[in-house]
């Protein structure tokens, strides 16, 4: 990534938790990266092209490190665990990124929605291999293992949702009541 474009994320990431993504112009973004307009265009079209530069970048990265953890061969709860506690603290970083997308661009914009069901599916995916592994593995009992992943991303949506979006409780906390859910969840499906 060149210097101009990472100074342009930054500086939209920063404005839009600052200001919010509709009070924030394409003038502003530029400012506060220091370059020209022209460099703005020249990587992208437009605000909301960036802000979707930015949700692709955390989701990515989110779904990168899923990926990564579900193929290391853990046993399910520590699988889970780990990602979990690792999503959390990522979300936790760019929450306020993640929030306008919940809350602002979601419900306007096709293409958003789209990616969002898009990044949704990939992690079910991966979340059902990994339930299907522990299944033939013996670690959990044979149930639908779609319910157990619905389970398990509804909660840890809940979790953000509620928790981290409104900062009623430290990341920390947030992170144990994950990590006690799951916990309960695989009690009731341990073999």
């Amino acid at each position: 990534m060149t210097d101009t474009r990472a100074k342009l994320l930054q500086s939209a990431k920063e404005l839009f938790s600052e200001k919010g993504y509709h009070q924030t112009t394409v003038d502003d973004i530029v400012q506060k990266a220091q370059v020209s307009k022209g460099a703005f265009y020249f990587y992208y079209k437009s605000k909301e092209e960036i802000m979707k530069a930015l949700v692709l970048d955390m989701s990515d990265r989110m779904i990168g490190n899923l990926e990564k953890r579900v193929n290391e061969g853990l046993s399910v709860e520590e699988t889970l665990k780990l990602c979990v506690s690792e999503f959390l603290e990522m979300f936790y970083e760019d929450r306020h990124i993640a929030y306008i997308f919940f809350f602002e661009l979601l419900g306007t914009s096709e293409e958003f929605r789209r990616l969002h069901f898009e990044k949704t599916a990939r992690v079910r995916e991966l979340l059902l291999h990994l339930v299907k592994r522990g299944m033939e593995k013996g670690e959990i009992k044979r149930v639908n293992p779609e319910v157990v992943v619905c389970l398990l991303m509804g909660f840890v949506r809940f979790l953000y949702l509620e928790y981290i979006f409104e900062d009623n409780l430290t990341l920390e906390e947030v992170k144990a009541m994950a990590l006690e859910g799951i916990e309960i969840v695989l009690r009731g499906l341990k073999c």
